[in-house]
């Protein structure tokens, strides 16, 4: 169904969007059943223990995240996370780590998610937004990672409104989302779908002050983007990516089944030596991708407050 959908952007902001706009009943659908089914790149297995990444705890995503959050929130004991899109619980480990006996809460749409948040994270799983407001529950910190390029459109509203009821008064959102300039990076950006929205920090800005929230920080995040003139450099001085550049096009002409295999398997083949090179950078540079900010980057990360 995302195969017939074209993305337009605007020239001024960048902002994208991809149209005609599906039902919602047509996405709840995918998400529940299909987003993380054993057939999708995005399959975890939820009757499993969560195994632990190869990447370190300081150089994972989720840990960046959260300590820029905790920078401009006083999270308490006891006081609750909120994670829209949680996924494999990450995020949950991360916050039982830094936070002081936090309570977990969950909003996660696929099949088995909510009795694996609960078995392995004792997080609370909420249907949706509603649902969590429904208990009369605010979250102090309420993470967003890579959920917000999902939602559509016409969702928006309805969404960031439900967010303000969601947190608490003193409350921060924490939000990241890839950094598609569709002006720029249309040529070089990842894989799509299912990806409805298109952020660039500008925009990302604007939408955020237009549902009334005060942004405290952002900036561009993750590994660094290679333009096409650096892409071009390096074919043209090695043979070896030239043909790399060759199989990567037909690699992205195999069936979705067929590549998904090969992703998975090389997941498994590569997960230790990216270990490695995550610990090398560490201990020579002491710097690592997820906590490096500025300039021509994959991700945008934001810090929030709901205007009173």
């Amino acid at each position: 169904m995302f195969r017939s959908l074209r993305l337009q952007y605007c020239t001024n902001c960048g902002f994208g969007f991809a149209l005609p706009e599906l039902s919602e009943e047509k996405l709840n659908l995918f998400y529940e059943q299909r987003y993380r089914a054993k057939d999708s790149t995005f399959y975890f297995d939820s009757t499993k223990a969560p195994k632990h990444s190869y990447s370190s705890v300081r150089g994972s995503r989720h840990f960046a995240q959260l300590m820029l959050g905790r920078a401009f929130s006083e999270f308490n004991k006891g006081d609750n996370f909120l994670d829209i899109g949680s996924g494999a619980g990450g995020s949950f480990r991360i916050a039982k780590a830094l936070f002081t006996q936090p309570s977990l809460h969950a909003i996660e749409k696929s099949e088995g998610t909510k009795e694996y948040n609960s078995k392995y994270f004792q997080a609370y799983s909420h249907d949706s937004l509603c649902d969590f407001i429904s208990t009369g529950t605010k979250a102090r910190m309420l993470l967003m990672s890579h959920s917000l390029e999902h939602f559509r459109l016409s969702d928006l509203a309805d969404l960031f409104s439900e967010i303000k009821a969601s947190l608490h008064e003193s409350g921060v959102i924490v939000i990241e989302v890839p950094n598609v300039d569709l002006r720029i990076h249309k040529d070089i950006r990842g894989a799509d779908t299912p990806h409805l929205l298109f952020f660039t920090k500008q925009s990302l800005m604007l939408l955020l002050d237009k549902f009334n929230f005060d942004v405290l920080f952002i900036d561009t995040c993750g590994e660094e983007y290679i333009t096409q003139s650096q892409d071009r450099n390096l074919m043209s001085g090695s043979f070896f990516l030239r043909i790399k550049h060759i199989l990567k096009k037909q690699f992205n002409r195999l069936p979705m089944n067929i590549r998904n295999i090969i992703r998975s398997l090389n997941r498994i083949i590569h997960g230790p030596k990216q270990y490695i090179h995550v610990r090398l950078r560490e201990n020579r540079i002491g710097k690592l991708p997820q906590q490096s900010y500025g300039g021509n980057r994959t991700c945008l990360r934001v810090v929030a407050r709901k205007n009173l």
